[in-house]
């Protein structure tokens, strides 16, 4: 197994694979895991990153569909990166090797440099930081423009929590219905059966669904198990991807800047994609805050 950087504080303990996307292998609170943990077994696995507990989403998040979508009066075609699947997903950063540029026992930022090519064609920089301090876990996520061109620019964060015994809630208005590949199609106000107003269990709906007006919180907790987590983003963040596959021991719930598809939509701007002139950054926070319940 790649050697992962460990990292605590006096009640978190966060292991990275730096080689393996950056992702997190191991994510606890007080020696009980919350995210899905990557088995030695598994990680010398090609699709390793698909069964950590969660990797950086950048430059953009979910599907593009058929990897294309115009962009300043051209179109911009890109490789696809899943395999047989007709779309490309997630960016790249869940697929290349990152290298660390400074860590300490309690935090760490790893860097991305991405030179111009199929996969995406600006020249970027990616950075995550991750940040321990008592009960609080930080993840800061930037991605940079060091192109001569505007670049279109997404971020999010993929967690996968452990699903048994959770429960969990999230304030949303809107969500976005999925036609038959997967893409989103018609915004609706969110139905009953998908509100999680209340804490409760993610049920037998089958989620891969894009929400909208967002209050930026999601409340977790394992009652079993003694612990919860509030999880809490800056309004970098203002869509929320909802992933609960049917029997699987995971729930993703991810934290990102736009729509599914954005940048083939009428208005990517208005559905969350930012346009970095060269030398900007586009930068969004992720607080975790801990507790130790009864």
């Amino acid at each position: 197994m790649a050697e992962p950087l460990t990292l605590s504080s006096s009640f978190w303990e966060l292991a990275l694979v730096p080689s393996i996307g950056g992702a997190v292998s191991r994510l606890s609170l007080v020696g009980r895991d919350v995210l899905r943990p990557l088995g030695a077994e598994l990680s010398e696995d090609a699709e390793a990153v698909r069964h950590s507990g969660g990797y950086m989403l950048a430059p953009y998040s979910n599907r593009i569909a058929d990897a294309r979508f115009p962009w300043d009066g051209s179109p911009i075609r890109l490789a696809r990166n899943f395999g047989d699947h007709p779309h490309s997903l997630h960016g790249f950063a869940w697929q290349r090797g990152w290298t660390v540029q400074a860590s300490d026992p309690g935090s760490a930022s790893l860097v991305l440099d991405h030179p111009a090519d199929t996969d995406w064609p600006w020249r970027c920089r990616l950075r995550q930081i991750w940040r321990l301090n008592g009960l609080d876990a930080t993840l800061t996520l930037e991605v940079e423009n060091l192109d001569e061109r505007d670049m279109p620019a997404g971020i999010g964060w993929h967690p996968y929590f452990l699903r048994e015994g959770l429960d969990m809630a999230f304030r949303c208005k809107g969500v976005w219905l999925n036609d038959d590949r997967q893409l989103p199609r018609t915004h609706v106000d969110v139905p009953a059966e998908w509100d999680f107003d209340k804490r409760r269990p993610p049920g037998p709906a089958t989620l891969d669904h894009c929400f909208t007006t967002w209050d930026s919180r999601v409340d977790l907790a394992w009652p079993s198990r003694g612990i919860a987590i509030s999880m809490t983003a800056s309004e970098a963040f203002s869509h929320l991807v909802v992933f609960t596959p049917a029997g699987r021991d995971f729930v993703g719930i991810e934290p990102v800047s736009h729509a599914n598809d954005a940048l083939n939509m009428a208005d990517p701007v208005a559905a969350g994609m930012r346009r970095l002139p060269p030398g900007e950054r586009l930068t969004g926070h992720i607080h975790l805050t801990g507790e130790i319940t009864p």
